[in-house]
């Protein structure tokens, strides 16, 4: 006999009958809950329409869903999906006369979520006044609006698993099932357009900081045509990354403490802008072939120095660096290293263990203090992602970084440092 709880008890008379966890329409339901109960862990699935669920499905009540058979399962999946064709009256159902298509449909799991936003989208573009408020972030259904909105005994209390605003990533799996059927469902629609790769001189102005940066970088299109060559080109997740750089300039970061190591810079933008906002040391690394782009833009946007006030001069300079080999440059590691910084860099799986070793390897060259690592990354391949997520978590403690709403929905922000060392203060 196995025994759940206080007063409940499961007999299994056969090794393999139970299982503790079923998956029903991409979501974990609990086996030792009784079957009604387990099925309202599914997103638009209440006790209700559970209840009504199992009865079409001619199911015992009394079993927990540990011990529903593939069969049955398929069964309470069906009537989920197509309630009408069981005879489950529409005023029962959560979606009824659809605006576009006039069907009465009951939605679950990640299709509650698509359906939502697509009504915002749709009421903020018609400018009605329930669009408006939602746009603005104000209360939609009457309540008051001279509080904070703020409840409960304690207020601003850190939770669990976060550090201010950023939110800790456990598993490579959940991080992107949330990133990719939530953020991501907009199918690109969203996407930022910041870039032009088929121009060899664009003009950049980041204008997130206390003053507006202009920075002229140069670009290579045929170079990026080659096979396995992407990086001669900008890409938005370099602006964005180099945009909340320039916010966090005025908001506690103090540049003009920190020396910084890029990898795979391409372009350089991320770096020069570091730079430009008065990092000490900014050194930009990429494979040879990217050199000589790299050396150019690097020197076009190097900032004048006078020097009036004796302070030190700041270093901006570009090197070869290949990753998983040791930098055969020694003025990589000529200063003890504060931050890495990459944007972009992952574009097929068999580069992450790569990129990862190499980042351990800056990471391990100070042991005094906790070298911060900033990941920008566009999200494209959900494959991709997961095995870069996936080798980050076998070293780091990661946490994703908020941007902004617009940016959130095609790109993420990590920022991480090596499992064991405590948390940097400058992160915060």
């Amino acid at each position: 006999m196995v025994t759940i709880g206080a007063e409940r008890s499961l007999v299994v008379t056969q090794k393999g009958e139970f299982e503790a966890m079923r998956r029903v329409l991409n979501t974990n339901v609990d086996g030792g809950v009784k079957v009604m109960y387990a099925l309202t862990a599914i997103k638009g699935v209440g006790r209700r329409y559970a209840n009504i669920v199992l009865k079409k499905a001619d199911i015992d009540f009394s079993k927990r869903a540990g011990e529903l058979s593939h069969d049955e399962l398929e069964r309470i999946v069906e009537i989920i999906q197509n309630p009408l064709q069981y005879k489950i009256p529409q005023w029962f159902l959560n979606r009824q006369k659809d605006r576009t298509s006039g069907k009465y449909w009951q939605l679950v799991s990640n299709a509650v979520d698509n359906s939502l936003r697509e009504d915002l989208d749709r009421m903020k573009k018609v400018r009605v006044h329930r669009g408006l408020r939602h746009d603005w972030n104000l209360r939609v259904r009457g309540q008051h609006t001279k509080t904070t909105g703020r409840g409960g005994r304690t207020v601003g209390v850190t939770k669990k698993n976060e550090i201010g605003e950023y939110t800790r990533v456990e598993d490579a799996e959940e991080e992107v099932c949330e990133l990719y059927s939530v953020y991501y469902s907009s199918n690109g629609s969203s996407r930022l357009d910041l870039v032009d790769p088929s121009k060899t001189e664009l003009t950049v102005e980041l204008t997130g900081g206390t003053k507006t940066l202009t920075l002229t970088i140069a670009q290579n299109p045929n170079i990026n045509n080659e096979l396995g060559q992407t990086g001669a080109v900008l890409w938005n997740s370099s602006i964005i990354t180099s945009e909340y750089l320039a916010r966090r300039s005025t908001h506690g970061w103090d540049f003009s403490t920190i020396n910084a190591i890029e990898l795979g810079s391409g372009c350089g933008l991320v770096s020069i802008a570091m730079h430009q906002l008065g990092a000490r040391r900014v050194v930009a690394t990429d494979q040879a072939r990217m050199m000589k782009l790299l050396t150019r833009n690097t020197d076009c946007n190097r900032v004048v120095q006078l020097n009036r006030n004796r302070k030190p001069p700041t270093v901006l300079l570009a090197t070869e660096y290949v990753w998983g080999r040791a930098p055969e440059d020694p003025r990589v590691f000529a200063e003890p290293v504060d931050m890495v910084v990459i944007s972009d860099c992952v574009y097929h799986e068999s580069v992450a263990p790569l990129l990862v070793r190499s980042l351990v390897d800056v990471c391990k060259s100070r042991s005094d203090v906790p070298v911060v690592v900033l990941v920008g990354q566009e999200l494209r391949s959900d494959i991709v992602h997961a095995a870069f997520v996936a080798e980050l978590l076998e070293h780091f403690d990661v946490y994703r970084v908020p941007v902004m709403p617009s940016v959130d929905t095609n790109y993420v922000l990590y920022a991480m440092w090596l499992r064991g060392s405590h948390s940097p203060e400058h992160t915060h």
